[in-house]
């Protein structure tokens, strides 16, 4: 009946159906960008977001409502600009990006997500794609995601779940104002964010996302043994890229008469929709919990790192300065088995990780959190001397491989001068125990002052997924829409592209184990990430295949347009197994190209749920998919 029901909705009408008369053609004022080398860098302390641990079953109300932010702009007399944003209301003040909560395993936390923000909405809203349905067109429609939550459907924030303005107007499978979180996981890094049809690139970035962090007695127990720092030398942080005008305020490109981003420099052409989606977006500002470029004051110690990539598009590739190491200890899904070193940290947009980093040999001295990710769309790492031949690797293994640009060549790391750079910190003179790091440790060794070592088990091992019920073939798909824009798809290898609206063909029994194998025969790497579920990455492997034409219908009207299915001609070599910093449990996993990633999962609770690409750019146009899990007995 849920199939029925997804279906019947999925094929209401959008809001516009690529209709030149429903497009509101508005002259936009000119504007100029603010230049990000006039801007100080690691001057502004590191914002904390406020925390909230709920102690009972009344829902904890976020309304979201719209601010005043300091990002850490000035003018030209050194006064601080306040930029517009959306952020959510607690204890009388409105925190964009919003407060962190802190959750307990198997504890529910009840959550009422109210909407009150006011329309129009602060950027370019493109009415000619698959969009929330709102009647009154200035009004701005929310729905809220726990991302890397297990969660039941009607909590899930479903895209057509959304809800306007003290709910004047509603999506076809909004349910409930409170959402249950039942925090059925183990303590991990999860986060919160907007999911509204068609809007959530434009939504996030406007400031409504924030983490929630799920706790237990295991890691209770590795603090209290002095294997993970405590909360006190815990950061969390989300880093973002951004775009200003030069009177300080978030900008995001989609008008014709408005300047381009400098970074990927796509226009709005003459004969597109006015304002347009574009399939990427890239800013010139690197901002750790909403403050451009901050600095944060830490003692000479083992900090524990929670970062999380909540970019639209960049991909980044994190190191700091001196050859400091990361510890990794978990992913999206919580604790990995036992901690994995690592010089270079990739994070694609939605990853987490939760690293230890030992600032204990560096006493008084000031270490760069660096981006050496690229200005395009990640393609992997290739081999410099044979970019073309070489198979693209998601993580850079001996560190002599360069960026791919999907093309058999390769790519620069972005501008080491701007978004190269990410976070500083400022060392503490205290003296502390030199640092095993420096000393070239052997891996016996501690980890600074914990007594933690390389061999330390984190957790229980990890039971490891086996027999899978079901294999099914999924693959990516680049196309031109009918304006000849870039347009993003997912679909079964054997039905090939399709949109969101279309009916849903993963229909999965409930509890069952599955693997999925997402071929990518696109240029660019895809964050896939999979609702519900945390599953294990398997391997990837190359391929060869071609795309065949597929006549279809452009969502709802009589166009036809040039769709494909992918032919998978023969695999190629042997599978490459997942790197050890993806051997824990998963939610989003990086799909190069021209590789299958399989993944395998359970999918333990039933409900309409969704898999897309988490560049949010693509997921926006249209590369997200239904699918379904039955109900128990069905």
């Amino acid at each position: 009946m849920l199939r029925i029901l997804f279906c019947l909705l999925l094929s209401l009408p959008i809001s516009l159906i690529a209709s030149e008369e429903k497009i509101s053609v508005v002259k936009a004022h000119p504007l100029t960008l603010l230049d990000p080398t006039t801007v100080d860098k690691f001057v502004n302390e590191l914002p904390i977001p406020v925390e909230i641990r709920p102690k009972s079953s009344a829902p904890l109300k976020l309304p979201a409502r719209p601010t005043q932010v300091w990002m850490g702009l000035r003018d030209k007399d050194g006064k601080r600009v306040m930029t517009k944003a959306w952020g959510f209301e607690y204890a009388g003040h409105v925190h964009s990006p919003g407060p962190t909560i802190r959750a307990r395993e198997g504890q529910p936390v009840f959550v009422h997500w109210a909407n009150e923000l006011p329309g129009p909405h602060l950027f370019p809203v493109d009415r000619s794609i698959h969009l929330a349905d709102v009647k009154n067109s200035k009004a701005v429609p929310i729905v809220i995601h726990l991302h890397g939550g297990h969660t039941e459907w009607k909590s899930d924030g479903n895209p057509l779940a959304w809800y306007t303005r003290n709910y004047h107007e509603t999506g076809p499978l909004f349910e409930k104002k409170i959402y249950e979180y039942d925090n059925s996981q183990d303590a991990t890094t999860i986060w919160y964010h907007d999911h509204t049809l068609g809007m959530t690139r434009l939504n996030v970035y406007a400031g409504l996302f924030g983490f929630y962090l799920v706790g237990d007695d295991n890691e209770d127990l590795l603090i209290q043994e002095k294997l993970l720092p405590t909360e006190e030398r815990t950061l969390v942080t989300a880093i973002t890229d951004s775009l200003f005008s030069s009177d300080g305020q978030l900008y995001f490109p989609g008008w014709r008469d408005q300047p381009p981003s400098p970074v990927s420099h796509e226009v709005v052409k003459d004969n597109w929709p006015n304002p347009s989606h574009l399939d990427e977006f890239f800013g010139n500002f690197i901002l750790v919990n909403g403050m451009a470029w901050p600095k944060v004051s830490v003692t000479p110690h083992v900090y524990r790192l929670r970062l999380l990539n909540a970019s639209d598009t960049r991909t980044l590739i994190l190191r700091i300065d001196e050859d400091t190491p990361f510890v990794q200890v978990g992913g999206d899904g919580g604790f990995l088995d036992r901690p994995v070193q690592l010089n270079e940290l990739v994070l694609a947009p939605a990853e987490r990780a939760d690293v230890l980093v030992d600032f204990s040999g560096y006493a008084g001295h000031k270490l760069t959190l660096r981006n050496f990710g690229p200005d395009i769309p990640f393609k992997g790492f290739v081999q410099a001397s044979n970019p073309k031949s070489s198979i693209p690797l998601v993580y850079n293994p001996d560190g002599k491989r360069v960026l791919s640009d999907g093309r058999g060549g390769t790519t620069p790391a972005t501008d080491p001068n701007t978004t190269g750079q990410v976070l500083q910190f400022h060392i503490a003179s205290t003296p502390a125990k030199a640092s095993p790091y420096k000393q070239k440790a052997a891996v016996k060794d501690t980890i600074g002052d914990l007594k933690l070592t390389l061999n330390t088990p984190l957790r229980p091992p990890l039971k490891r997924l086996s027999q899978a019920n079901h294999t099914r073939q999924l693959a990516t798909y680049r196309l031109d829409d009918p304006y000849g824009r870039n347009l993003l798809m997912l679909g079964p290898v054997k039905e090939g592209s399709l949109f969101f609206e279309d009916p849903t063909t993963e229909i999965i029994q409930h509890n069952a184990v599955e693997i999925w194998e997402i071929y990518n025969p696109t240029v660019s790497a895809h964050p896939i990430h999979i609702h519900l579920v945390e599953f294990q990455v398997l391997d990837r492997q190359p391929f060869k295949g071609k795309l065949i034409p597929k006549p279809q219908k452009f969502m709802h009207t009589d166009k036809i347009f040039q769709g494909a299915r992918l032919e998978i001609e023969s695999l190629q070599g042997k599978p490459l197994p997942p790197q050890p910093e993806e051997s824990g449990p998963k939610d989003t996993v990086i799909a190069l190209p021209g590789q299958v990633t399989r993944v395998i999962a359970r999918f333990d609770r039933e409900g309409l749920y969704v898999w897309h690409c988490h560049l949010l750019s693509h997921e926006d146009y249209d590369m997200m998919r239904p699918f379904e899990v039955l109900a128990p007995n069905h």
